[in-house]
């Protein structure tokens, strides 16, 4: 079953670049920092959903979604982008609300591109191309986590391998362009790393999320791909230790009333 390489969360910077090629996009990093055996946390965004879940005392898994498209009014351009993955982890709580943990996953998916051209006689023409890729990463997150705010830094780093590449009447000096032609897409191994900070503010379950990281190319095989990623969306995090709080604040009060 087929379904992208890499395309996310940047939906500001994919608009403005709408006729430029790009072949990997980041998807939002999802950085539960799960605490505890049963938390569930989702993340919703423009172009992702998310979802991990704590199963253990310190394991956890993870599912991610992404879907991107852009086309023009009268359907002559279209870009798009999915990818679906999977991941297992470990996470550890630490005092003062700071939270480790660390993925390792994979991922398949697809890019495809349809645009209009012209030939020598001014005559318009449709070229098209699809690329399906896999993916594997690796994901470290360090962050502060309470009922009211979280902060996580993570530095995930994917490895990258498109296995095929079709096209129709799609233009050489484009091809060559975008670094399409040569088997210059399925000869190398791309890797990316991909640093990020999320920021999350609200009370207890329901949190809004806003994140914003770098793609860097690893390796010295041409690629065009976003530089950046960003994210705003919303996050539900079921967990019993939000209520914890409050039979500690409770106990702190009935000793200050005894004394």
């Amino acid at each position: 079953m087929k379904k992208l390489i890499l395309f996310s969360a940047v939906y500001i910077i994919f608009t403005l670049n709408s006729c430029t090629t790009q072949m990997y996009v980041s998807n939002a990093v999802n950085a539960p920092l799960l605490k505890e055996k049963g938390e569930v946390h989702v993340n919703i965004t423009q172009n992702d959903l998310q979802v991990a879940a704590a199963l253990g005392k310190n394991f956890g898994v993870m599912a991610n979604g992404f879907y991107m498209n852009y086309k023009d009014n009268n359907s002559n351009y279209k870009h798009d982008g999915i990818l679906g993955e999977a991941a297992i982890g470990y996470f550890k709580p630490y005092e003062n609300n700071i939270v480790f943990e660390a993925f390792a996953g994979a991922g398949v998916g697809r890019v495809s591109k349809q645009q209009q051209f012209s030939d020598s006689n001014n005559n318009t023409y449709i070229g098209y191309f699809n690329a399906d890729a896999t993916k594997v990463f690796i994901q470290p997150d360090i962050g502060y986590k309470t009922k009211f705010f979280d902060a996580v830094f993570s530095s995930r780093f994917s490895a990258v391998k498109y296995t095929s590449f079709d096209q129709t009447n799609y233009p050489e000096v484009e091809l060559e362009k975008d670094y399409l032609n040569n088997n210059n897409l399925l000869g190398p191994l791309f890797m990316f790393a991909e640093p990020a900070l999320t920021l999350r503010g609200g009370y207890k379950f329901v949190k809004l999320q806003f994140q914003y990281g770098l793609t860097i190319n690893m390796t010295p095989n041409n690629i065009k791909h976003a530089n950046n990623f960003s994210s705003l969306g919303v996050v539900v995090n079921i967990a019993k230790w939000y209520n914890n709080n409050k039979n500690e604040d409770a106990k702190i009060e009935e000793m200050k009333k005894i004394d």
